[in-house]
């Protein structure tokens, strides 16, 4: 932010000022006194008021409902600070989808060393529903004895923590955000933000639908040197409107994620499957992948185009999840369909990954319609160590399988597959059907059991 104005703000129903402000040269520092979104909201609305401002949250715990903010507001957490979402139904008589919420602002930012907490609870359950998502691992999760229940969002209340919509220019810097209800940070039909050196956290066994930060609709953004790690996607584009929208979805365009660490218990980096408008010219680069379910995700079901989008100089290790969670400990999976017999059919081309090593547990799938079969995909300086999957339900046979791709290239691409407790359905490195356009150099892969070929092709053309 530009310009510092702190303001004082009273209540004149309250007996305890909300903040206490002095001047300092050009600035006004205001510190909030008052515990509660009240005190948080008063003075933020005097700041912008002012043209602007900068609101201190002091060291120490305040539980809050909704907050808005407003243009040229800075909200400024010391260290220690924690801002914890209240959970009681009393405190969300508002209708506000978030703990912390935007529409329409301008030149906002979230700074300090302290903490947004969603104070999420969870239970376990027997399934209530299907996810026709994963069908098929549940139906084979169940076959193998695994105990059918999984864990639920619990509390009445079951929020947002961050939900900045159609607003500009927006800052995250060092900030924590974690154990949200539902996603941890949307941004909806904004442009313009910079995220730089924050941590964002759920956790990975029960945090169901806990993402880290959802792009939707959203273009130029910029999240670097951060932590993301948490149950669901960690950082997922998506192209939808929001609920109760009368314009249709916007695009998502320029977006670069770089030197950061992100682990998921689904996929650290997920595009999709929401897919109403066009996703273009995505970067990421300078990753490490811990301890996720998957490392790359592109899910086109709506008709939407994802192109331009490139992974690179990715460092990862993967490790099985609950039956529940989308993944299989894989590399990449990269699928386009239609989400109902009447949605529109997209594409997914021109995709690059390049220079990823790391050891993985399930099969790797790119798969293209046969009415819109993928385009341009590039795969080069890859290497995967193929271990045994660290659970009772099997899924992984080959390393990676290609189905329906035109202009497909790999270069220097190897599977290795350990030794050590090789697992039954192991069998081909490579697997290609249906492809146009194969170009391979230094393929490098053996077969995992005795008879199984190391390359399998059906239908290929150069």
């Amino acid at each position: 932010m530009n310009r510092y104005i702190f303001v004082g703000v009273t209540f004149l129903a309250a007996t305890v000022a909300s903040a206490f402000c002095h001047q300092a040269q050009a600035q006004t520092v205001c510190r909030v006194q008052q515990r509660n979104a009240e005190g948080i909201q008063s003075a933020i609305d005097e700041c912008t008021k002012k043209g602007g401002g900068t609101v201190v949250v002091p060291t120490g715990l305040t539980v809050s409902g909704p907050i808005w903010m407003k243009d040229n507001v800075e909200l400024h957490l010391e260290r220690g600070a924690v801002v914890r979402m209240s959970r009681s139904v009393a405190d969300w008589r508002q209708d506000a989808p978030a703990l912390v919420n935007s529409d329409g602002a301008h030149n906002i930012a979230f700074t300090g060393h302290g903490t947004f907490d969603g104070a999420a609870t969870w239970s376990y359950e027997s399934v209530k529903r299907p996810d026709i998502e994963i069908a098929e691992e549940q139906a084979n999760a169940q076959r193998l004895g695994v105990e059918m229940k999984r864990y639920y969002r619990s509390g009445e209340v079951a929020r947002y923590l961050f939900l900045l919509r159609n607003s500009q220019d927006i800052r995250f810097e060092g900030v924590t955000v974690k154990n949200a209800p539902f996603w941890n940070i949307r941004l909806q039909d904004c442009d313009g933000v910079r995220m730089h050196g924050i941590g964002v956290f759920s956790d990975l066994e029960r945090g169901v639908n806990s993402d880290g930060i959802d792009i939707v609709s959203t273009s130029n953004v910029t999240i670097s040197d951060s932590t993301v790690i948490t149950a669901d996607d960690a950082i997922c584009l998506k192209s939808e409107a929001f609920s109760g929208a009368t314009k249709p979805a916007g695009p998502v365009h320029n977006v670069l994620v770089t030197n950061s660490i992100l682990g998921s218990s689904s996929t650290p980096m997920m595009i999709g499957t929401e897919t109403h408008a066009d996703i273009r010219h995505v970067v990421f680069s300078n990753i490490v992948v811990r301890n996720s379910n998957k490392v790359f995700g592109i899910n086109v079901q709506d008709g939407g185009t994802v192109s331009d989008v490139r992974f690179s100089n990715v460092t990862f290790e993967t490790n099985r999840r609950h039956w529940n969670w989308w993944g299989s400990a894989e590399v990449m999976k990269f699928v386009l369909r239609r989400r109902t017999p009447s949605s529109a059919l997209g594409r997914i081309e021109h995709i690059t990954v390049d220079g990823v090593q790391g050891t993985a547990r399930g099969t790797s799938v790119v798969r293209g319609d046969v009415e819109s079969p993928l385009r341009d995909i590039s795969i080069a300086n890859l290497h995967v160590r193929m271990l045994p999957e660290n659970s009772v339900d099997k899924r992984a046979s080959s390393g990676f399988v290609f189905e329906n791709v035109e202009k497909l290239s790999l270069r220097q691409v190897e599977v290795e597959w350990a030794t050590e407790n090789p697992e039954p359905k192991w069998d081909s490195a490579f697997v290609f059907r249906h492809i146009r356009g194969l170009q391979t150099t230094e393929l490098k892969g053996k077969s995992a059991r005795k008879g199984a070929p190391a390359i399998v092709k059906q239908d290929v053309r150069p």
